[in-house]
């Protein structure tokens, strides 16, 4: 499977029907449909059905022995929705799962790489503002556990 590169601030209005425009340059990516699941930080995540499949096995890692693998197979299966792409290019966020993230009007399409996150537009910016704070740390903190981006050269 190629590799996705979602990338970029998409800025869309949502229906009252709940109905949100996927960004057009990634519509052909979800002709077969797509998989909506809550995110940790206030989000809906959006996976196509090829990276819906990958992080499926990445969540479902374990044999369900453990109550911590039934909670995350749980906290996954459960809560994942499918959808499907109208002729407008738009898929319909299940009204819970609105009222849950407040997702009304003004709405944020996030590129996360791999996937789509799709946020309340207040509550990105709060996000926002957040990373902006420690982003320079963040970088630090990365640098930290590459270790040096170039070696020394070494004396004669």
């Amino acid at each position: 499977m190629a590799t996705l590169d979602f990338t970029g601030e998409y800025e869309h209005r949502m229906d009252d029907r709940g109905r949100l425009a996927v960004p057009a340059v990634y519509r052909l990516l979800f002709e077969h449909g797509g998989f909506l699941l809550p995110g940790p930080d206030g989000q809906i995540e959006l996976y196509t059905p090829e990276g819906y499949a990958e992080e499926k096995q990445m969540r479902t890692v374990g044999d369900k022995l453990t109550a911590s693998a039934r909670r995350l197979a749980r906290s996954f299966f459960g809560r994942v929705r499918r959808v499907e792409l109208d002729r407008q290019g738009r898929i319909v966020i299940p009204q819970p799962m609105r009222e849950e993230r407040g997702l009304d009007g003004l709405t944020m399409v996030i590129g996360m790489g791999d996937y789509l996150e799709i946020w309340n537009a207040e509550a990105w910016q709060s996000e926002q503002r957040q990373i902006d704070e420690v982003y320079a740390e963040l970088l630090e903190g990365l640098a930290q556990t590459q270790g040096p981006a170039v070696q020394p050269e070494e004396s004669s």
